[in-house]
């Protein structure tokens, strides 16, 4: 299993006129989350669209739990569970500085060729590196 960390500090803009995080911002979030964990195991997103591999987001979930405001520091955890093949799907959850769940949810990523956009399975660059957590 893959499981990674990773902080942000809520800014302004991201924020509504009620002064809280607007709700399309933890999706956001998410894919901040997931692509640091990419990188910090050695497959960013550049290296795997440099092999002909685009990773599309398929599906997103996500429960809102408590709001966030400007200020707040943001724990974001992404974990994959199961080896990805044909996609990925990414759990998440994001914990406000008090250690609190403020929301928590899944991302599922195909993978498809560059050129035919067509679905291919997980690609060798991205498999022999992410068998290691398996």
């Amino acid at each position: 299993m893959i499981v990674h960390e990773t902080f942000l500090d809520v800014r302004y803009y991201e924020t509504d006129l009620m002064g809280i995080v607007h709700h399309s911002n933890y999706v956001r979030y998410f894919e901040c989350g997931r692509i640091a964990m990419l990188e910090d195991i050695g497959i960013p997103i550049s290296k795997i669209e440099e092999s002909g591999i685009m990773l599309p987001v398929v599906s997103v979930e996500c429960h809102y739990k408590l709001p966030t405001k400007m200020g707040d520091r943001l724990r974001i955890v992404s974990k994959v569970e199961k080896m990805p093949l044909a996609k990925m799907v990414i759990k998440n959850e994001i914990y406000n500085q008090d250690g609190l769940l403020v929301c928590d949810g899944a991302v599922t990523i195909g993978f498809i060729h560059s050129d035919s956009r067509k679905p291919t399975r997980a690609p060798k660059i991205f498999t022999d590196i992410a068998e290691k957590y398996f």
